[in-house]
């Protein structure tokens, strides 16, 4: 067996604050309606060019079936020649405010096996959008923080694609 792989090598330290030590939460606001954001993660046109880590880390989509009950396969390119691969389903779909999904990374990395889920929830603030990214079940060592770091990352990034000018607020 080769190396362990950690995707998230890559990314700026930042920790999210809350009560239980297996979650994380990281939030955004977006001068977008809340269809907009909804669609970044409903639509692989634009899931492909936002959800990785950092912008070295190139993300395929191998599956992609959004609707409740679908799955979707995810591998991410590491600078280095390495691949974390990434799998799951959508457990509940409600346009455009909640989408609940299961995230299982697969081996070889250093988490594989464990089989988490992120909240994605998506509310209008006046004229802003805030986004909340919710990641529970993180039990394994270092896996909070590797979690929080990729969110945060990926978040910069949907921020840069949504708001080319850079006028979202982060939490």
């Amino acid at each position: 067996m080769g190396p362990l792989i950690s995707s998230i090598g890559y990314c700026r330290k930042s920790y999210a604050m809350i009560a239980d030590d297996t979650a994380v939460e990281v939030r955004r606001r977006f001068r977008v309606a809340p269809e907009k954001v909804f669609a970044a993660f409903a639509e692989a046109r634009w899931v492909g060019r936002w959800l990785s880590p950092s912008p070295d880390i190139r993300l395929t989509l191998l599956q992609f079936d959004f609707r409740e009950g679908g799955a979707y396969r995810f591998a991410y390119h590491v600078p280095g020649g390495q691949i974390m691969t990434v799998r799951g389903a959508y457990r509940l779909i409600v346009p455009p405010s909640t989408i609940v999904f299961s995230w299982v990374i697969e081996p070889p990395d250093e988490h594989a096996g464990l089989e988490s889920e992120v909240t994605v929830t998506i509310t209008p603030d006046g004229e802003v959008t805030e986004l909340l990214i919710r990641h529970e079940k993180l039990t394994r060592a270092g896996a909070r923080v590797r979690h929080d770091e990729g969110w945060r990352g990926a978040l910069d990034q949907l921020m840069a694609l949504l708001e080319p000018s850079g006028r979202s607020r982060a939490d």
